[in-house]
């Protein structure tokens, strides 16, 4: 349900964040940036600067040294053959949840550096993160915007990523698995990376659309979006997508497995904190948490100092025990909206492929099933699953990218 680390070292990254003011889950040492231009203003309110470019070398590094340090598995993928530009965007958005209060969103737009002017687009969405800036317009931060970027942008796509409101550069508390929110998020920042494209003289043939995790489940919400206002999606992939929230927390409380992870508690503490800002339900996570761990689960969703030893493993010490009772929870005012926290129920007319990996610690194998099953049982076929083998979570992203690519590069 993300780019998901251990609970321990979660707690641990934020409070030596907090403390030391240090950028969270900091790669090693990176190259000193380069002066960065003024940000260029673009009629549409819309701004972008230039944070860096990344040569075929350092794209290659990605791909053959960092990404297996990450994922834990070592995968093949086709080597860079040009640089990068990385702009960072950003651009005016609304919140749909709160009768579309304007807000600022960012995102990054990641550029092929040759002499065309016309190249396909990627609009990826990125998994759960536990750093504000571990985001897409921050890729020194976010391993799995550097895959992208080498993989794709370094074969001459354009790479676009929203942060998500309240990550990146908002102001925002952070709106995780708020739907209507990762849309409008999502949607606005497709439209700013064209606006930019345009300043630059450039343009996109071909849109696809990929999200791991959290990003998976994003993904699929971007396209029920698009396909509703007519905007051409030629495929979308995900990896590990929870594409329906209720049945994936059903299985958390009720049916937990052997190889469930023990950081889904932070999955919890991210989401009902979420739910209670962007619905405005005071009280709502104070419902569902016990109240041993209430205030250290909000500092947490806050990002604010707290005790790393104080936030639990186990969902039994995090929430209260009535919320295991699978009526109870479908009755609350949480379980309520959980419940409205899918994307797969509609008639998808875009192809599409959701990978799964046979070991997953985060996401069962019906879950990464469940578009292509509920797709199928209507009678259409646009939706097919793919499992990626025996691999964990972030091995499932891994070993999805280059068939990600495959894929778009025969469209």
């Amino acid at each position: 349900m993300s780019s998901l680390i251990r609970i321990r070292s979660f707690v641990a990254l934020l409070a030596t964040t907090l403390a030391l003011g240090l950028p969270a889950q900091a790669q090693q040492a990176a190259p000193a940036p380069a002066a960065q231009a003024a940000p260029i203003k673009v009629s549409t309110g819309v701004q972008y600067e230039l944070i860096g470019r990344w040569d075929v070398a350092r794209l290659n590094r990605i791909l053959t040294t960092d990404t297996p340090k990450f994922a834990g598995v070592t995968v093949a993928y086709t080597p860079a053959r040009n640089a990068v530009k990385l702009y960072r965007v950003t651009y005016p958005s609304v919140v749909p949840e709160q009768d579309n209060r304007p807000i600022a969103a960012s995102g990054l737009l990641a550029v092929p550096d040759t002499a065309d002017t016309v190249f396909p687009m990627v609009s990826y969405q990125h998994g759960t993160v536990y750093g504000k800036e571990q985001v897409p317009s921050f890729p020194e931060q976010s391993p799995e915007t550097q895959l992208m970027i080498a993989q794709f942008a370094g074969q001459g796509y354009l790479v676009t990523g929203a942060d998500y409101f309240g990550m990146g550069a908002s102001k925002e508390p952070e709106g995780y698995l708020v739907k209507a929110s990762h849309q409008q998020a999502t949607y606005d920042m497709l439209v700013a990376s064209r606006a930019v494209l345009a300043d630059l003289k450039l343009a996109d043939s071909k849109l696809f659309l990929s999200g791991w995790s959290q990003g998976g489940f994003v993904t699929l919400a971007m396209l029920e979006r698009l396909e509703a206002v007519g905007m051409p999606v030629k495929a979308a992939t995900t990896a590990s997508a929870p594409a329906d929230a209720f049945a994936a927390f059903n299985g958390f409380l009720n049916f937990p497995r052997k190889i469930d992870a023990n950081w889904i508690t932070t999955i919890f503490i991210l989401n009902v904190f979420s739910f209670e800002n962007y619905h405005n339900m005071p009280g709502l996570a104070r419902a569902l948490l016990t109240d041993e761990t209430y205030d250290i689960s909000r500092k947490a969703y806050l990002r604010e100092p707290f005790d790393q030893n104080a936030v639990p493993t186990d969902l039994r010490k995090l929430i209260r025990p009535e919320y295991f009772d699978a009526q109870f929870f479908a009755n609350s005012a949480y379980g309520r909206l959980v419940a409205q926290t899918s994307a797969y129920r509609w008639v998808i007319k875009t192809p599409v492929r959701t990978y799964y990996g046979l070991t997953d610690e985060a996401i069962r194998i019906e879950i990464g099933q469940l578009p292509m099953t509920y797709q199928k049982a209507i009678g259409n076929d646009t939706v097919a699953a793919v499992p990626t083998g025996d691999t964990s979570h972030r091995g499932t992203f891994a070993t999805a990218v280059p068939q990600w690519k495959a894929w778009f590069d025969a469209q």
